[in-house]
């Protein structure tokens, strides 16, 4: 089957299973997270059967998951519950008002006046709110980081777990120029003794990590070692990309190319609470030894 028929086959589960206003409710839920299904079940007034068929249905398109006893929305969950519900709800909201926007498509409006318009009928104007591409393997993925990396003025937040020589040595690029680097690493990455080795007999790592060590910057300040719900980076506070994966050890999925200063500011939220439960690797701990 192609990326396309599969593409498409995903999302039509996705939409037949939240057109059910039991799961919709449901899924909403999960947004908090769910410890507890007794009193899940209470408040959405669900019976037992119910609550379970739905959840088994969440689960098996992706958008929620059980970790740690605990039903979340994956980061594919967290996307549609973000951006995706509230901006088909805005059109379903606007829809008298577009239907009039349509009507006026064969009449030549300057773009000033057509934002008036937009602004007095209050109609949301998506195609500015946001700018969203998908990005469909791994590669293009890599090409996208490393082009951010080469063009961030200010600041780069990097929550990955994949290591990857090329976007390491775009983010020493960019340090060079002073642009100020973060990097969280995914725990189960560093657990791989396998991965682990293959960073030790790679001769392109070893040459990152020695251009790292004669920068100047504080490795105590650059990396931390934490569990990641899913890949992400910041540039510059509103240049996003997140690769929907909850699995390190899986292939590429999908990811997207995201510039909104809204959800740029609510990532950085998510990696500054990274953060702060994660621990320095001992590589890092080596290399700032080689500084002192």
């Amino acid at each position: 089957m192609e990326k396309a028929e599969l593409r498409a086959e995903g999302l039509t589960s996705i939409l037949k299973t939240i057109s059910n206003p039991d799961a919709l409710r449901l899924f909403l839920h999960t947004g908090e997270g769910i410890k507890n299904s007794t009193y899940a079940m209470e408040e959405l007034n669900l019976t037992p059967k119910r609550y379970y068929a739905r959840l088994r249905e969440l689960v098996k398109i992706g958008l929620v998951m059980k970790k740690d006893g605990v039903y979340r929305q994956t980061g594919l969950g967290e996307m549609f519950h973000d951006r995706l519900l509230p901006a088909m709800g805005k059109a379903v909201d606007a829809r008298d008002e577009l239907e009039f926007l349509v009507g006026l498509e064969g009449i030549k409006i300057e773009n000033g006046v057509r934002k008036r318009i937009l602004e007095e009928l209050g109609i949301p104007d998506f195609a500015d709110s946001t700018k969203l591409r998908f990005i469909d393997n791994y590669e293009s993925m890599v090409v996208d980081v490393i082009d951010l990396c080469d063009e961030a003025n200010e600041s780069i937040l990097m929550a990955t777990n994949h290591i990857d020589v090329r976007i390491l040595d775009a983010a020493i690029r960019s340090m060079d120029r002073g642009v100020k680097n973060s990097f969280i690493l995914g725990r189960e990455l560093l657990s791989s003794k396998l991965q682990q080795l293959r960073m030790i007999l790679s001769p392109k790592f070893t040459k990152a990590l020695m251009s790292l060590a004669s920068n100047s910057t504080d490795m105590s300040d650059l990396a931390r070692i934490t569990d990641l719900p899913y890949s992400f980076c910041v540039v510059d506070g509103h240049i996003n990309i997140i690769e929907i994966s909850n699995d390190p050890n899986v292939s590429f999925i999908v990811a997207f190319h995201v510039k909104n200063s809204g959800l740029g500011k609510k990532l950085t939220n998510l990696f500054e609470k990274l953060w702060k439960v994660g621990e320095i690797h001992s590589t890092f701990k080596l290399l700032s030894s080689f500084k002192s």
